[in-house]
Formats: C-alpha cells, sequence, structure tokens
C-alpha cells in the first residue's frame, strides 16, 4: 500500500460501512492524514466474513504499527483481518459492534433463514437511494450516505448481508486494544447491546458525517492513551 508513508502518525486504515466508500471518511483526512480507506474487495462466491477478512488483511500489512478500524460493518472486517496481521496497534469500531451476539434480536432471528438474503431486491436499491437523495438535498448527513447507496453494488450488499447474518468470529480475546464510538440514537444497531467506550447521544448510525469532530477527538484520544500505556507507536 504506497499510500502508507512514514510520519509522526501511525497509519490508519479505515474500512467504510456496507454499500459506502471512502467518502464517509473524507472530513477525516485533515486530521489524520495517515488515513489509508481501502477499496472493497470482491468476495467470493458464498464466502464467509472471516475468510473474506483473512484475504483482505493479507494487503493490508503496511510493513510499521498502524492501527485499523472501519464504520458499521467495516468494523467487523477490520476486527478480523486485525487478527491476521501484526503490528496491529489498536481497533476502532464506529457504529459497529464486536460479535454477532451484539446484533438487535431482529436480526440475529434471520440468522437461521440467511438465505434469504439472496431474494431481497438489493439491485433496486441504487435507483430508491438517487430518488431519496434529490428530495433530501445534497447538505444533510443522511443523503451522503445515500449518494454512496446510489453508486453502490448489489452483489456486494447482498453478500455482506449474507455474511453479516453468517458470522461466526474467533472467540478467543483480541490481542490488541478496541475502542468504540456508538451514537445513542442508531437505529441500526442500538447501543443498548453493545459496550461502547464513548456515546455520543444525539447520534445516529453515520456518526462520521453527522458527528465528524466528535469521531476525529475519540480517534486522537485513544491514541494517546494507547501510547502512554505503551501500545501506539513511540516518538520519531
Amino acid at each position: 500500500m504506497d499510500a502508507l508513508l512514514p510520519a509522526r502518525d501511525p497509519p490508519l486504515i479505515l474500512f467504510s460501512g456496507m454499500g459506502a466508500d471512502e467518502r464517509v471518511f473524507a472530513v477525516l483526512r485533515d486530521a489524520f492524514p495517515t488515513l489509508v480507506v481501502p477499496r472493497w474487495i470482491a468476495p467470493l462466491r458464498s464466502e464467509s466474513l472471516t475468510s473474506y477478512s483473512a484475504r483482505f488483511a493479507k494487503a493490508l500489512d503496511p510493513a510499521c504499527p498502524f492501527y485499523i478500524g472501519g464504520a458499521s460493518f467495516g468494523g467487523m472486517v477490520a476486527l478480523e483481518a486485525a487478527r491476521r496481521v501484526p503490528n496491529v496497534l489498536g481497533c476502532f469500531l464506529i457504529g459497529s459492534i464486536r460479535s454477532p451476539l451484539e446484533l438487535p434480536r431482529r436480526l440475529r432471528a434471520l440468522r437461521a433463514a440467511s438465505g434469504a438474503a439472496g431474494l431481497l431486491p438489493f439491485g433496486l436499491l441504487p435507483g430508491i437511494a438517487r430518488c431519496a437523495c434529490s428530495v433530501l438535498g445534497r447538505r444533510a448527513a443522511p443523503a451522503g450516505m445515500l449518494r454512496q447507496a446510489a453508486t453502490s453494488d448489489a452483489e456486494i450488499l447482498r453478500w455482506a448481508c449474507r455474511a453479516v447474518l453468517n458470522w461466526q468470529p474467533d472467540p478467543r480475546p483480541f490481542s490488541f486494544p478496541v475502542h468504540q464510538v456508538h451514537g445513542g440514537r442508531d437505529p441500526i444497531l442500538p447501543h443498548r447491546l453493545t459496550h461502547p467506550d464513548v456515546l455520543i447521544p444525539d447520534g445516529g448510525h453515520v456518526l462520521t458525517l453527522s458527528h465528524p469532530t466528535q469521531v476525529s477527538g475519540f480517534i486522537r484520544r485513544f491514541m494517546k492513551r494507547d501510547a502512554e500505556a505503551g501500545h501506539g507507536a513511540p516518538d520519531p
């Protein structure tokens, strides 16, 4: 990954959420010049979340200590990928979860029928999103997310939905610090089912668009804490 150049801050690799891309982290780039947002690789047929993350991890190691993380679905991929690469200083979960046990009951109930994800009309999502975006306007944070959904890949969405429903994470403890920020009004992954380090009371699900300053502060705060505890990268 040529973009990961030596800098005072360690590299920060963040995965976007399901149906999103690097635009979801655009506002964070000024705060974190070493930020890299990998493009999603194509999943293999019937590939599990852990297998996909392991395959993705092979392309991530920047050969120096780095942080990894992600928003929503991207956080789940980041957790699984982080187990499979060296030099991980910590993992940041942004509106995400640590295991499928933290999914809301309505989604956990679908785990037994995850094959139904293939029947959902994901191919209609881009067109619906384009219409909704024109109604909401360009300045609203939800509209920013809809613009990304309008160009998303239906096949990847279908696979990601099935992969989350079938997610079977490694039961062993993490060998790196995991830091979590969550919105108090997240309708997709309710905060009461997980254990965030930082709760943004009026935050929804797409925190990097609605509350970028708070998210940047959260990342910076825990980078500093890890360094002080001996987990972070040493000063040059």
